[in-house]
């Protein structure tokens, strides 16, 4: 009974079309591979007879054209469309021009547009093509995965051959000829033996229109790094798996309508790449220079010294300055010797970094404290910095002629000595002959035999300033000997700096910045873990956390635990779903890993 009110309702409705403007449009792709079979369309929105087809000239029709029709309920209206269709395959390459299509529409012949049709080279010749580029030195080189070739992953590289410290652009995207509408899991290669800087990807994943091997997709960017290479030798790329859901169109429901339209389903996919490597060449031997900063890229300095006339006591602040492009996070202060004479502090390092498109660059300035003590004429420097040109093949080194710091005497120079003034022996006098003072008052007598001398308390105070200093100084060479480790320090100070890391996502929490709060959780749960490992972040990987953990007694559980979530918090910045309740329980999550740690390591 219900189907057949239904479709009383469609039969009924469809004299009351709305009278809207009427449309006649062609649509079809604008790139298609030689051979490719695609799809061209003419919409009519409203009814139409007498369709005249146009010439399809460097094409081959397959099929049509096929008729279909389709109705929109708005209100108590509706409005009907009528489509034909054909599906072509090109006979050849280039770029074509498709006619208007012609329909009669009340009794008037109206036309649709005209398209523009660009045909491109076949698969096969396309893979020749590419292998023939991958063979050549330096050229752009990928792993991809393929199931159906409807949908895989890639990862593309600037170059698979470079120096040691030479940037590496690594792009991470997906293509696909089908509709994704979400991802489950995504891990990205931790990239063991290589430093990672990840460029600015917008917050939600774009999808345009690209030709690869010859095919046509959909493809969009998940993430872009800029790799440095840390060691030389081939490095073994882990893969990149991802898994994405895919909505696909069934027939056949049991409704009436899914029936006539047709009804979707979701289905899940595990995409991965194949294996691929990095070629990486190490430094020439001969020339490398005796400052050399182990750094691969095109840099300059500049020094410059606040003041050259001071008064001893007077500080004066010195500053060098490092700019360029490269890994300027790996950029270290020169090796400087200042004169005895001239009391030096540790330079104040401040960063002025961005991360491009194609490398790191910007300026690092260190900047020391001097106080010359005494007065004098100083030489400070002379300077040098000394990197690697990958473009050139060779060493760089940069240098800057000393500075001259004269010191006047200031006030405060002379030592001045401190202590008991001893009076000479004309000062001294004997009174042994002088008449002594006769004291009238009563005397405090003590009993014979009871003195505070030698007594008990006597030796107990006497031996506590010897048991205090010693105290001290145990205490002291412990401290001296505890910030010489530097991982101690760092492993015991892990869960405080990740506190304020952790206090810090609360805060964009609250303000509900989404990818700035998941950066906080990740920054400082890998953080973390590279400080209470004492493992260096450049080789830090989640194969080594677990290893580490293993051997530390952690248990396997809360290993697990934190993996996961380092996993979801560095997804979560580049393909944010979910809502506030998640982002919630993720910090409390973050919270509770670092503390089962804590107990155990």
């Amino acid at each position: 009974m219900n189907y057949v009110l239904m479709l009383m309702l469609v039969l009924t409705g469809i004299g009351r079309v709305s009278a809207a403007e009427i449309t006649f449009e062609a649509s079809a792709k604008s790139t298609v591979s030689f051979g490719e079979r695609f799809q061209i369309s003419f919409t009519l929105n409203n009814n139409g007879s007498n369709f005249r087809a146009p010439s399809f000239a460097g094409f081959d029709i397959l099929s049509g054209p096929n008729q279909s029709t389709s109705m929109q309920f708005n209100g108590s209206a509706m409005s009907q469309s009528l489509t034909y269709s054909f599906v072509l395959t090109a006979t050849k390459e280039g770029t074509f021009t498709i006619p208007p299509a012609k329909i009669k529409v009340n009794g008037t012949e109206i036309e649709s547009n005209e398209l523009k049709i660009t045909v491109v080279k076949g698969a096969a010749t396309a893979q020749q093509n590419t292998q023939q580029n991958n063979r050549q030195q330096g050229s752009q080189q990928s792993a991809t995965s393929s199931t159906d070739g409807q949908t895989f992953v890639r990862i593309s590289f600037s170059k698979t051959k470079a120096y040691r410290g030479e940037a590496i652009v690594v792009t991470h995207k997906i293509y696909t000829k089908q509709s994704i509408v979400g991802f489950e899991d995504v891990k990205f290669p931790s990239y063991d033996g290589l430093w990672s800087e990840d460029i600015q990807q917008p917050q939600q994943i774009t999808l345009n229109r690209e030709t690869y091997n010859g095919e046509v997709y959909n493809a969009g960017i998940l993430k872009q790094s800029i790799l440095y290479p840390q060691k030389a030798g081939k490095i073994e790329i882990e893969l990149f798996k991802v898994d994405v859901v895919i909505r696909e169109q069934t027939r056949g429901g049991n409704s009436i309508f899914d029936q006539f339209f047709g009804s979707y389903q979701d289905v899940k996919k595990s995409l991965k790449t194949n294996p691929t490597s990095l070629n990486i060449l190490p430094f020439p031997l001969g020339g490398q220079p005796s400052d050399f900063s182990g750094l691969t890229g095109d840099f300059s300095m500049k020094a410059e010294i606040s003041k050259s006339q001071v008064e001893a006591n007077e500080a004066v602040n010195l500053k060098i300055t490092i700019t360029g492009t490269g890994n300027m996070k790996q950029v270290n202060a020169p090796a400087l010797e200042f004169p005895p004479d001239i009391e030096s502090y540790d330079p104040k390092t401040s960063d002025n970094i961005k991360v491009g498109a194609n490398a790191v660059s910007g300026s690092r300035t260190f900047d020391y404290l001097l106080i010359p003590r005494h007065a004098g004429e100083f030489k400070i420097g002379p300077f040098s910095f000394s990197y690697f040109d990958a473009v050139k093949g060779k060493y760089i080194t940069l240098s800057q002629p000393e500075f001259t710091l004269t010191v006047g005497k200031g006030n405060g120079e002379e030592d001045k000595a401190t202590g008991v003034t001893i009076a000479s022996k004309e000062d001294l006098k004997v009174l042994g002959s002088d008449i002594r003072y006769i004291k009238t008052n009563k005397a405090n007598v003590t009993e014979k035999g009871n003195y505070f001398f030698r007594s008990s308390l006597f030796f107990a105070l006497s031996g506590a300033p010897i048991l205090l200093y010693l105290g001290f100084f145990l205490w002291h060479r412990n401290m001296v000997k505890q910030s010489g480790n530097v991982a101690l320090m760092k492993s015991r100070r892990a869960n405080k700096i990740a506190g304020k890391r952790l206090a810090l996502a609360k805060k964009f929490l609250a303000e509900k910045m989404r990818t700035e709060y998941y950066e906080e959780i990740f920054k400082a749960l890998w953080g973390y873990i590279s400080d209470k490992l004492s493992i260096p972040v450049v080789e830090l990987t989640k194969e080594k956390i677990k290893e580490t953990m293993l051997a530390k007694n952690v248990k396997e559980e809360t290993i697990n635990e934190f993996i996961t979530l380092l996993d979801k918090a560095e997804f979560a910045r580049f393909a944010p779903a979910g809502g506030e309740r998640e982002m919630d329980t993720t910090y409390s999550e973050a919270i509770d890993v670092i503390s089962k740690i804590e107990g155990n390591v």
